[in-house]
């Protein structure tokens, strides 16, 4: 299979829909480029799962340092971190259960393989917010969130705040993936 050709497809098919239709695109793109293309196992029968891929990426120092560089250059993806930042610092994002104990919650403020790896000072931070827009490990898992809240029926194209998340994940998903198609 042509899985450069497959990444290409999902991302160019994200910017013809509505911003949900767009993120859900954008995100099978950036999951199939990190699983099929970046982070590849050495054993070629076996494959990382979503989770093992997103800890990966968050300490990636290269891919880290030039999207952190996109970010501060490009106005409108500045912009759009900005106005997540600031949402979040209202009303932080949750998950589809609502309890601090769902998993997607435990890796905000996480670049480690596992979770119970978290220093002391990690785990003080809050959860569901951007820290600063260096903030790298959340910027990736709020892509991650976003996707799984998605995909377990916990945001509506009808409310205002779950439309604006959505349009922000896609918005700074796909200048990220622009990096790699």
């Amino acid at each position: 299979m042509d899985y450069n050709q497959l990444i290409k497809n999902w991302h160019f098919k994200a910017s013809e829909q509505d911003y949900f239709s767009k993120f859900v695109f954008e995100y099978l793109a950036f999951i199939a480029y990190l699983k099929t293309i970046k982070y590849i196992p050495e054993d070629p029968s076996k494959t990382f799962g979503d989770r093992v891929v997103i800890q990966k990426l968050k300490q990636d120092e290269t891919i880290k340092t030039s999207y952190l560089r996109k970010v501060n250059e490009d106005r409108l993806l500045n912009v759009t971190w900005q106005e997540l930042k600031a949402a979040l610092d209202k009303a932080p994002l949750g998950n589809v259960s609502q309890t601090i104990n769902a998993e997607e919650i435990q890796y905000w403020n996480c670049s480690h393989a596992r979770k119970k790896q978290k220093t002391p000072e990690e785990k003080a931070l809050a959860c569901g917010v951007l820290h600063s827009l260096a903030d790298w490990e959340n910027m990736v898992e709020f892509w991650y969130s976003i996707r799984n809240n998605l995909f377990h029926g916990a945001k509506d194209p009808e409310v205002e705040r779950d439309q604006m998340v959505v349009r922000i994940g896609y918005v700074t998903l796909s200048r990220f993936m622009e990096m790699f198609v």
